[in-house]
């Protein structure tokens, strides 16, 4: 008479597929139910099996009857077994061969169908961005074989979607500051606490810092314009030297004319 095959959908995150589910996409595990068996796909156990519905980590939503199986059990083994070699423990990836993968897989070999599309949409349109998410991530399954413990978080699901509809954390943070350090402008050994008073001697020691600071600058400030005056007052002597030497000289002003340029030059020059 034939075994009716049915798909299992679950949601790995409730809150998020509410809205999603309704315009063809979602975060979704399945599973592939046979003679009262439902066969699924994870990372570390492969192809594994267990009691249909009961998947932890994951909400049931529907069962989707896919058709009839006109083979018996030998036969489902045998194609189970088929698979096994291309789903392996170590070749899950939770965009290119995840758990719907598989249920196409077998859904396919079956009963040549292949499972709606809402199911493993999401995980198509991810393959563009891939790249982008960690390997981690990429290479653990969000749900896990009953007892398995490849996966870091145990046998009840690697728990990877478990950031939607969660509730946040609210608890008082702890003090963003501990322990002891230097205070600013202090000896080596006077040590800093987060307290008030701390915080005063901080202030302080910076205040001390932006005056010597200050001070300097004035300095600074004071020396380049001395150094100003004395270009300054260098390059008028030069200008008057020139001029004087631009002029013509003739026998009759020689002497008057040296007087001044050694009068310029601030030499005590005099005339005899």
């Amino acid at each position: 008479m034939g075994s009716k095959v049915l798909l299992n959908v679950y949601d790995l995150s409730p809150s998020a597929n509410n809205v999603l589910y309704n315009i063809g996409l979602g975060l979704h595990h399945s599973g592939v139910e046979i003679e009262g068996v439902e066969y699924s796909f994870a990372h570390g156990a492969g192809i594994f099996d267990q009691p249909p519905k009961e998947v932890p980590n994951a909400k049931f939503r529907e069962s989707i009857a896919m058709g009839v199986f006109n083979g018996g059990s030998a036969d489902v083994r045998r194609v189970l077994a088929d698979l096994r070699d291309e789903f392996h423990g170590d070749a899950y990836h939770l965009l290119k061969r995840n758990c719907n993968h598989f249920a196409n897989a077998l859904c396919w070999a079956l009963l040549r169908k292949t499972i709606p599309a809402h199911v493993n949409r999401l995980a198509e349109i991810g393959v563009c961005c891939g790249c982008l998410l960690p390997k981690k991530m990429l290479e653990d399954s969000p749900v896990h074989a009953p007892g398995d413990t490849s996966s870091s978080t145990g046998g009840g699901g690697g728990g990877r979607f478990q950031m939607f509809g969660t509730a946040r954390n609210t608890s008082a943070p702890g003090p963003a500051f501990t322990g002891s350090g230097m205070k600013l402008g202090s000896d080596s050994g006077t040590s800093a606490t987060t307290s008030s008073s701390s915080s005063s001697s901080s202030l302080s020691g910076f205040g001390t810092l932006a005056r010597v600071t200050s001070g300097r600058s004035n300095e600074q400030r004071n020396a380049t314009e001395d150094l100003t005056d004395r270009r300054e007052r260098a390059r008028q002597a030069a200008m008057a030297r020139l001029e004087q030497q631009s002029q013509p000289m003739n026998t009759t002003n020689h002497v008057t004319t040296a007087a001044a340029a050694a009068a310029a030059e601030g030499s005590g020059y005099k005339e005899s």
